[in-house]
């Protein structure tokens, strides 16, 4: 009889495969992230789409396929009325802003300067502010990685021109994979399912159902949070005389959507834009930045969200830099949702169906505190 590998053997042999193979699955996994974080923020906007639809029933009992028709007229209305009526206005108002950003921050780099502070500059060989540009083009996750070195063929005008269609592509893929499964949901849901052994299958609809459930409740909040923040940004900014405060307040509603960060950022828009109104400018504009923040710290998100998702905020933090370092700026955006529906599936199918852990159930994922 010939003789059998031993037991050590054949379990070095298990390992190495199985490294091998976790390793492959890693790195593909790494390189299609690109499509992976477009295909949830799709996910994420059908989420959208379906939650205002809901809203929409509590008013109109109708057809779900009539409420989502009504609710993406209206976004769409709104979005065209936006352009239509201040396009060029927020054109405008964005060079002035860019400008001053620009302005001011040159200053600030100059007084950092004369106290010995070695602020680093962009690439030697580009022009001033294009090594920064071209680093954030390179790591923005877009359609554009199709496309042959739009920067070696045609210089730094078509590579801008490429970046607004990289940016316009991302959108229109968001935007028609959000519709498509917003319409029938159910569809995309079942065939998923039918990866999933059949007596697991469920189980695993229920979860399906349940982040579904967390991602809609986390939108709503997220979304009423940022139209006040941008709402109290404009009325504040304008009332210290600080500009364009509608471009400000838009900005901070915007980066709003990407928690501790995203604040942080905004702050220093508004800081730099009220160096131009001198002291006092920079006063007002620190009193409203302070005053949003606190309203929104103790007040909007406790009240708004507590329903939608409890994530401890050192774990958004820590998913934020993690799939920001990752990912760029699309692992940033993306970090919130992401947790909410990671700390769903491990809960559940991991801490209550593989560890049998039931005292998991008392964490609720969509109604705030542990109960």
């Amino acid at each position: 009889m010939p003789d059998r590998p031993e037991p050590s053997r054949s379990l070095a042999r298990y390992l190495v495969v199985l490294t091998a193979f976790t390793a492959a699955g890693l790195f593909i996994l790494w390189k299609v992230s690109d499509a992976i974080l477009l295909i949830f923020a799709g996910i994420l906007f059908a989420a959208f789409l379906d939650a205002i639809a809901r809203l929409l029933g509590e008013v109109l009992p109708w057809a779900r396929g009539v409420r989502l028709a009504i609710v993406c007229v209206i976004l769409g209305g709104v979005l065209l009325g936006a352009i239509a009526w201040g396009g060029t206005t927020i054109a405008t108002q964005g060079n002035e802003l860019a400008a001053t950003l620009r302005e001011q921050a040159n200053h600030v780099l100059d007084w950092l300067r004369q106290y010995g502070i070695d602020v680093p500059q962009a690439d030697a060989g580009a022009p001033a502010g294009q090594g920064a540009a071209a680093q954030a083009q390179d790591s923005m996750p877009t359609l554009r990685s199709v496309f042959p070195n739009v920067r070696g063929l045609f210089g730094p005008a078509w590579m801008a021109i490429a970046a607004v269609l990289g940016v316009l592509g991302d959108a229109l893929v968001i935007i028609f994979l959000g519709l498509f499964l917003a319409v029938q949901p159910a569809i995309y849901r079942n065939a998923v399912l039918l990866l999933v052994p059949l007596k697991h299958r469920p189980r695993y609809r229920e979860v399906l159902d349940e982040s579904g459930e967390t991602l809609r409740n986390w939108l709503l909040g997220q979304s009423l949070t940022m139209f006040i923040i941008f709402l109290c940004v404009w009325l504040g900014l304008t009332l210290v005389g600080v500009g364009p405060a509608f471009l400000l307040g838009l900005q901070a509603g915007l980066l709003a959507f990407v928690p501790t960060l995203g604040p942080f950022l905004a702050g220093i828009a508004i800081v730099l834009a009220s160096l131009a109104g001198g002291l006092w400018g920079v006063i007002g504009a620190l009193a409203v930045y302070l005053t949003v923040q606190t309203l929104e710290s103790y007040f909007l998100t406790p009240m708004i969200q507590r329903r939608a998702i409890s994530v401890p905020p050192a774990f958004l933090f820590a998913s934020q830099i993690t799939l920001g370092l990752l990912f760029g700026v699309y692992g940033l955006a993306l970090a919130t949702p992401l947790a909410a529906v990671g700390r769903v599936f491990i809960l559940r199918l991991y801490v209550e169906d593989t560890l049998g852990d039931q005292t998991a159930k008392g964490y609720q994922t969509t109604t705030g505190d542990a109960t």
